[in-house]
């Protein structure tokens, strides 16, 4: 992908100025994440998260209140193949801070609970062999062009994940 793909996808009302300043983690990071998880739940790929418990029925919660105001009586019909009838359990997106103490750390705020740490000061898990992804990043140009892949083969597939019962 390029930054081009990245713009595409996000469209119709793509915020260019996140996009284009993060566009690593659009590749190997946390936004393509972000993006095909808001995708699923129906919102705007672009949509934030709030800390907290993730309700994947609020697009059509806020649909059945409009509905309801409406004086349309507020129904709303989930098909049976809805790909988040097979979401296990709930999902609970916790708070990071970049910079608590010293260690980027990810804390469920609502029981005030540490549940993970990275970048412990003094401590580095990269072999020196290996270059930072944060490197092929340019500052002018069409990101992913260069410097991104290793050859220019493309398998021209479409990959899914399919979770069955």
């Amino acid at each position: 992908f390029t930054a081009v793909d990245y713009d595409d996808m996000l469209c119709p009302n793509p915020i260019l100025s996140v996009s284009h300043t993060v566009d690593t983690l659009f590749t190997c990071g946390p936004c393509i994440l972000g993006a095909g998880i808001n995708n699923l739940l129906g919102r705007h790929m672009q949509t934030e998260f709030e800390i907290g418990d993730v309700d994947v029925w609020q697009t059509e919660r806020s649909r059945e209140a409009g509905n309801v105001s409406k004086g349309n009586g507020g129904k709303s019909s989930i098909r049976p193949d809805d790909p988040r009838l097979l979401i296990p359990g709930r999902t609970v997106i916790l708070e990071q801070n970049k910079n608590d103490m010293g260690a980027h750390r990810f804390t469920w705020a609502d029981r005030h609970l540490i549940i993970a740490a990275t970048d412990m000061p003094d401590y580095d898990d990269r072999p020196p062999t290996k270059e930072h992804y944060s490197k092929t990043h340019e500052k002018a140009g069409v990101y992913g062009m260069r410097k991104l892949y290793t050859d220019t083969k493309r398998a021209n597939e479409e990959i899914r994940i399919v979770v069955e019962k």
